[in-house]
């Protein structure tokens, strides 16, 4: 008699579990190829446009046509493909009034190539005639302008154009943020957010914590235990009005480079919101996996510091009127998990983060 339970071959339900393991590759591997694609063709938008600002800057600064040259960015402009998005280097620095014929496009069709220009933007730029320095008919100042590309796949790449007219490229969490003392501080990448992953040390060392900063056009801090080490390793810690440059607003600049602002309170609730309530101090501290790595710098009150070790804390940017001031803190005496809001006074130093616009 025939023994059909050593016969070979597959069963419909093994057929089927190859089948289905077989979809599953190749689904992934057709995700993998596609957001490899996206990543591709953001950096080369990212050139493109680089390409651009560096044609706009050299015109400008070898006399081309006897005019200077501008950058536009569009978005969802006629002018655009598609009334889409796009950035535009011409003639001169009214764009109104400028001469079409010499008009360059880079342009972008999110539907194609998965990248567009952040909708936020309005930047129009110019280069000074012969210098190629950065000039601008749009910004209430004269500072660093971002043009920042977006992606499907979520990713972005700013291009950033600096007042000497030099500019770089920026990839959050690859590339690290500049102060105005030439600090580099690195980044790291939340949610949609951009952070510094560092605390904020620009600025000159107070000479004690009795000394009171003052606004005197001069960035200071004070450093624990009156030590610049502390600062090199832990970031300064400031008075609020200090940190916000004299120019309290909530969101505001403050001492923060360009491009870069104080956290909202609103900000701060969607950082903390990427993780359980009871253990975004966890995440958030020194070590923590989200790789924000806020330190226990301690803090500055009534001419003496304290909390080095066990107290981590930044200030937000809001402003709601003296004594109405935000900082957050995790305190590590009580062995907590969780990061706490608390309403202080402005001359408390505490430690800063910056985000990054848009």
């Amino acid at each position: 008699m025939k023994d059909y339970r050593k016969q070979s071959g597959a069963t419909l339900v093994e057929v089927l579990l190859i089948i289905a393991i077989f979809v599953i590759i190749l689904s992934s591997a057709i995700s993998l190829t596609t957001t490899q694609l996206f990543e591709s063709d953001l950096d080369s938008k990212a050139l493109e446009v680089s390409n651009l600002v560096e044609t706009a800057r050299s015109n400008s600064s070898t006399g081309y046509h006897g005019d200077v040259w501008s950058i536009k960015v569009l978005d969802s402009d006629p002018l655009c493909l598609n009334s889409g998005d796009c950035v535009l280097l011409f003639k001169g620095n009214d764009f109104s009034g400028r001469d079409t014929a010499y008009d360059r496009f880079v342009q972008f069709d999110q539907d194609i190539s998965g990248v567009y220009v952040d909708s936020n933007q309005e930047n129009e730029f110019y280069f000074d005639y012969k210098s190629g320095w950065l000039s601008t008919s749009t910004a209430t100042r004269l500072e660093q302008q971002n043009i920042v590309l977006k992606s499907n796949f979520g990713d972005q790449k700013s291009v950033i154009v600096y007042p000497s007219g030099a500019f770089s490229t920026f990839t959050c969490g690859e590339d690290k943020i500049f102060d105005s003392q030439g600090n580099g501080y690195t980044t790291v990448k939340i949610g949609t957010q951009c952070w510094m992953a560092e605390n904020l040390n620009v600025g000159t060392m107070l000479a004690s914590a009795a000394t009171t900063p003052s606004d005197n056009s001069i960035i200071e801090k004070w450093c624990y235990d009156d030590l610049s080490t502390n600062c090199d390793s832990q970031g300064g810690l400031y008075d609020f009005n200090e940190l916000m440059n004299y120019s309290p607003a909530d969101g505001g600049q403050g001492i923060c480079p360009g491009g870069w602002h104080l956290p909202t309170s609103q900000e701060m609730t969607t950082l903390t919101g990427n993780y359980p309530s009871t253990l975004d101090g966890y995440n958030l501290r020194l070590g923590g996996p989200s790789g924000f790595n806020l330190p226990s710098s301690g803090k500055m009150s009534s001419a003496a510091y304290s909390g080095q070790g066990t107290l981590a804390n930044l200030w937000s940017g809001f402003y709601g009127g003296p004594g109405s001031v935000i900082v957050y803190y995790i305190d590590d005496t009580s062995n907590a998990d969780d990061m706490t809001l608390t309403f202080t006074t402005e001359s408390i130093g505490y430690g800063a983060r910056c985000l990054k616009d848009y």
